[in-house]
């Protein structure tokens, strides 16, 4: 979208209407609550709805639509929307569902409104069902207003046809730019394959929001709570938990490896830590693949050591994704998902990433069994080399950027360009 407006395009009838309307609600609420003027409250509300038809054909007649105007306009309407179910909540306490139902709609077109104006680049007009929606609700509203004394059945009947046409406004705008937003990420894909791309990006985005919101209360003591007493429903929600892991990387898998530990013999708990980091490998890996290596790109470009990945294309899967795991050059989700998108070979993969994590499966858990009693011989043995196995991975990629670095670091510019 452009950043600037002209003073051609701010200086409109349209959007000079689209004012007048928003000044005239503070005279509608003074007229019907302060006066108690119902006809004339309902003359202001009609002059309004007119005024909003009238700066549309303007608008497209005199060819002076614009991305303010675009704003502008459904803005004075649900102000006055609002404004109106306001006035009328004191004498029928069921508009309180309308005006629950319209800042709902209001919600989701603003949001995927704006999406679709990120991907596309231009602010979209209001459809004909939108329009359709507004005059159902100045009409039943206007005979609310003009017949105080209407039965309540009656009042109820318009009152729900109201609700169902805002109701139906909001899934054909939520169909509408769903159908902008999946057109623009994936050109040429199928429907059925775009739809299926996008919610998993939302579902992955919506997890990994609330796991940062949450991120304190996410610790052993907190999974202890809720674990059940049965070892083998235990086993099951820590997987579970492995399995969300997978889709946040705010999350640390250590807090489940040491998990395991106290609530399992070791011998049990290292098996139960080697299947939930082959979930934690698998879930992402898969949604990569679904994704697409553009998608995946986007999730990790802008990560410190994205431009170092083309410093693992020689070797085998295998041996790539043990060294990639070892070094932790990226967080263990994003290049799960990365290493999908690129469609590394499933049967390597899996296996060099349960190796690649196979100390902290055995070390974690014991540190869990031992975290009350720092000073014992397991608990420090078991830290040395945790500590020791991190610091060798941290001179590894060390060297990999130091090597990248004398290299004339040809990988940044392989990044930027795939990025891009």
């Amino acid at each position: 979208m452009r950043q600037l407006l002209t003073k051609k395009e701010i200086l409109t009838i349209p959007n000079a209407l689209s004012m007048v309307r928003i000044l005239l609600i503070p005279l509608f609420i003074w007229l019907y609550v302060t006066e108690a003027q119902p006809y004339a409250a309902s003359l202001v509300v009609a002059a309004s709805w007119l005024t909003d038809i009238a700066d549309g054909q303007i608008a497209r007649r005199r060819n002076q639509v614009s991305d303010l105007g675009k704003l502008l306009d459904p803005a004075a309407d649900k102000l006055t929307q609002g404004a109106i179910l306001f006035c009328l909540l004191h004498r029928y306490r069921v508009i309180g569902w309308v005006f629950a139902l319209l800042l709902l709609k209001e919600l989701v077109q603003i949001l995927l409104g704006y999406a679709a104006a990120r991907v596309t680049g231009e602010v979209q007009a209001a459809r004909w069902y939108g329009k359709a929606s507004t005059g159902v609700f100045y009409v039943t509203m206007l005979l609310l207003l003009l017949l105080p004394s209407l039965p309540e059945r009656g009042a109820h009947v318009l009152i729900s046809l109201c609700a169902a046409a805002l109701f139906l406004s909001m899934l054909f705008y939520a169909r509408y730019y769903l159908n902008l937003i999946w057109g623009s990420l994936f050109p040429g894909a199928s429907r059925r394959a775009a739809l299926m791309q996008l919610l998993l990006l939302i579902v992955w985005a919506g997890v990994i929001v609330f796991c940062w919101l949450h991120r304190d209360a996410v610790t052993v003591d907190s999974i202890l709570r809720i674990t059940p007493g049965s070892p083998f429903l235990a086993a099951l929600l820590l997987l579970f938990l492995f399995a969300l892991k997978s889709l946040s990387v705010v999350i640390h898998c250590g807090f489940l490896y040491a998990a395991a530990g106290i609530l399992f013999p070791l011998p049990a708990a290292i098996v139960i830590n080697l299947l939930g980091t082959g979930v934690m490998a698998l879930i992402p890996y898969f949604l990569g693949r679904r994704m697409g290596l553009r998608q995946a790109e986007q999730l990790v470009s802008r990560r410190k050591n994205f431009s170092l990945l083309h410093r693992f294309q020689s070797g085998g899967p295998f041996a790539r994704t043990f060294l990639l795991r070892v070094i932790n050059l990226l967080p263990y989700d994003l290049l799960s998902a990365y290493l999908g998108a690129t469609e590394v070979p499933m049967a390597p993969y899996l296996l060099g990433s349960v190796l690649g994590m196979i100390s902290s499966c055995v070390l974690f858990p014991i540190l869990g069994v031992n975290m009350t009693n720092p000073k014992s011989q397991e608990f420090v043995i078991a830290l040395i080399i945790q500590c020791a196995i991190t610091l060798a991975g941290l001179v590894g990629l060390w060297l990999v950027r130091r090597s990248a670095k004398s290299a004339g670091s040809p990988g940044a510019e392989a990044g930027t360009e795939s990025a891009e």
